[in-house]
């Protein structure tokens, strides 16, 4: 990892994250001042709520990184309802209300768990308070008592400057994320690594939702029969998040409570074993063979020794 991506991470930011932002800027500092000043001399807003303003969208997005598409499908749909207010000026009154009983929008705000406090600080109120329903307020309301100073040009009505920003900042995920998990111009997972020693032959490429290396499944091993080719190792898929995978090291940090960033130890997981056997190349991996290898054969017998090694069992 680059020193920024390493800063970040140490600083709780979700690996996807990192790993964008050190390819646009080239120190922490850099980038913080990038974002913080280009939203104020856009919009007037001063620092300190620019800063907020973005915090409240990059943590929605880094406690929510490893869901993948369906982050971003939320973040285009939160989005396209902020920008009907920013492009009709807050003149049309049905787009000022969000009902989070849509099933739409409750799937939006499930997946992306903190966007509802990032339109809370865009400038929405919760009608009646903590009830179903976001509003925000219509010209002539009078500002929440956080609110920023007004600018001159909304005097008489709500501040359109924080939502402008959010509004950007949700746009911007969505259309940047779905086109980096849908094309295979070198952003998919599968193109990035296929080249990569040792993933050449491998079907399915996954990432380590918290160090991001790629977990060789030992396909190549199998298909090139090389002895200096990489081992296969266990990958484990938390039930609950989707999308979320740990390599083995990464695995005993969190068996061991060292993982960073964390994830809830009260997640089950579920075990996909290295490849076995050249039977198990393209097939699924079932209860009773979960290597897809001949039980009586040598290969059975030096997986479950492999097994044993890693679970102590």
């Amino acid at each position: 990892m680059t020193p920024l991506e390493t800063q970040l991470v140490a600083k709780g930011v979700g690996l996807d994250v990192a790993r964008a932002c050190a390819e646009l800027f080239g120190s922490y500092e850099e980038l913080q001042l990038s974002e913080w000043v280009l939203d104020a001399s856009i919009t007037g807003l001063d620092l300190r709520s620019c800063r907020k303003l973005m915090s409240s969208v990059l943590w929605a997005v880094q406690a929510n990184a490893h869901k993948g598409e369906a982050l971003w499908r939320a973040a285009e749909l939160l989005g396209r309802l902020t920008n009907n207010i920013v492009a009709c000026g807050n003149s049309v009154e049905k787009y000022r209300t969000i009902r989070k009983s849509n099933p739409k929008i409750r799937e939006a705000l499930d997946v992306m768990a903190g966007g509802e406090a990032a339109l809370l600080a865009a400038g929405f109120r919760e009608q009646p308070p903590g009830g179903d329903t976001l509003v925000f307020p219509s010209p002539g309301a009078a500002p929440a008592a956080t609110a920023p100073a007004p600018s001159p040009a909304s005097e008489g009505g709500p501040d359109l400057r924080p939502l402008t920003v959010i509004n950007s900042k949700l746009q911007q995920l969505g259309f940047t994320g779905s086109a980096r998990e849908n094309d295979d111009t070198g952003s998919s997972t599968r193109s990035r690594h296929s080249a990569l020693p040792g993933f050449r032959y491998q079907h399915e490429i996954f990432e380590c939702s918290c160090c991001g290396r790629p977990i060789n499944d030992g396909s190549d091993r199998l298909v090139t029969r090389r002895h200096d080719a990489p081992h296969g190792e266990f990958r484990y898929e938390c039930e609950r998040c989707e999308g979320y995978n740990l390599c083995e090291q990464c695995w005993d940090k969190f068996i061991g409570g060292s993982l960073s960033p964390g994830h809830p130890r009260d997640h089950p997981f579920q075990t996909h074993h290295p490849k076995a056997s050249q039977h198990n190349l393209r097939s699924n991996v079932s209860d009773t063979n979960p290597w897809g290898v001949v039980l009586n054969g040598a290969s059975a017998a030096r997986a479950r020794e492999r097994l044993k090694q890693r679970t102590g069992l």
